[in-house]
């Protein structure tokens, strides 16, 4: 199959899968894509092992305002491929906490360029923006991926702000940020760190 039979292929089976309880859940809590098949996580990664890593694949599907096509786009992205300008063209398009917190997961936090733009994400005022950058930090951070002195100063003055926002998803994304480092072992005797964690708390 080519790339666009793959994906109508995925398509189909999108719609075997339908859930029409949990899709209809999902929108009365205020999720909004244009189709909602109400699929699982662990469904569509299951779904995902019959289908290899393709880069056109995942392309058709991410255009589609569907929540399980995105995800799936998101699992089958080859992170290498994955270049700055295209993830600057899938960030605009993520309109949901959701999708923000699986991308941080299944693609963006992968890339070589993880952790730069993931601070240029958090220093934007856009909410969704930040949840993004937020959570590749933190999955970066469970991985022991550590910012040096002046990194961790940055970003603790991000936090501390974030703290303050008006919206409740960036507090928590930031916060679940914060924890991630505090719970890292290469910071648990630096005296630096827990005085920048005072700063803030």
């Amino acid at each position: 199959m080519n790339s666009h039979e793959t994906a109508r292929d995925i398509r189909s089976r999108f719609r075997s899968l339908m859930d029409g309880v949990v899709s209809e859940n999902m929108r009365n809590s205020g999720a909004s894509y244009r189709i909602n098949w109400g699929v699982s996580l662990m469904h569509i990664k299951d779904l995902a092992k019959d289908y290899e890593p393709d880069f056109h694949v995942a392309l058709e599907l991410w255009k589609d305002n569907v929540r399980e096509s995105k995800i799936m786009a998101l699992l089958l992205m080859p992170a290498e491929e994955f270049t700055p300008d295209i993830a600057g063209v899938w960030v605009d398009d993520i309109k949901s906490q959701e999708i923000a917190e699986m991308a941080a997961t299944l693609l963006f936090s992968k890339v070589e360029y993880a952790p730069e733009m993931a601070y240029k994400l958090i220093a934007q005022g856009d909410a969704m923006y930040q949840i993004l950058g937020y959570n590749i930090l933190s999955r970066l951070f469970s991985e022991g991926k550590i910012p040096d002195a002046r990194g961790l100063e940055e970003l603790m003055d991000q936090i501390g702000l974030a703290l303050k926002d008006d919206g409740i998803s960036v507090r928590h994304a930031a916060y679940n940020c914060f924890l991630k480092l505090d719970t890292c072992d290469k910071l648990a005797d630096s005296p630096y760190w827990h005085a920048l964690c005072k700063s803030i708390l």
